[in-house]
Order: structure tokens, then C-alpha cells, then sequence
């Protein structure tokens, strides 16, 4: 699983970039860390479906020789403690 440390919780949303997503897929799926604990473990399908279905544009980085990415967005509700919730903790 590849590992990524998120710091900004946005609209009920955790953002990853894209070249993380496909690191995350080469390495069977994604964990992702925010406040200092793991909030969310994504499988491979699901990593797949949300890049083919990002509606979000291409950002430039702000260093010169870097490529462009796009933010993946994951959904995430920190109040919500159900079945499925937990599941993914």
C-alpha cells in the first residue's frame, strides 16, 4: 500500500494527486493519513474509477520543470462512524 499524508480537509473532501493515485494502484492500493492517524484505505478499483471520472483540471506546479497534476478527490466524513465508515479505517 502506498502511503500519503493529506494536511487539508475540504467539503467533506481529501485530495491526492493523481501521480499518487497511480503509485498507490503499482503498490495495491492507497492509504491515506490525515491529522496523524489513517482515515481512509482505498482499493485499486476504486482508485481506478475516481481517475477515469476526475472532473478536476490540470494544475501547473509552482516549481518550473514540474509536470502538471490533478487532484483526485476522496470522500470522507469525520462525524459519520457507521459500518461502512469504519470499515475503511
Amino acid at each position: 500500500m502506498h502511503k500519503v499524508k493529506v494536511n487539508k480537509y475540504y467539503n467533506g473532501l481529501l485530495s491526492v494527486r493523481d501521480y499518487d493515485c497511480v503509485k498507490a494502484m503499482q503498490k495495491g492500493g492507497l492509504q491515506i493519513e490525515h491529522e496523524g492517524k489513517i482515515v481512509l484505505e482505498v482499493d485499486n478499483k476504486s482508485i481506478d474509477y475516481a481517475l477515469k471520472n476526475n472532473p478536476n483540471k490540470a494544475i501547473r506546479s509552482k516549481f518550473a520543470k514540474a509536470k502538471p497534476y490533478k487532484l483526485v478527490d476522496f470522500r470522507y466524513s469525520r462525524k459519520e462512524k457507521g459500518a461502512d465508515q469504519l470499515s475503511l479505517i
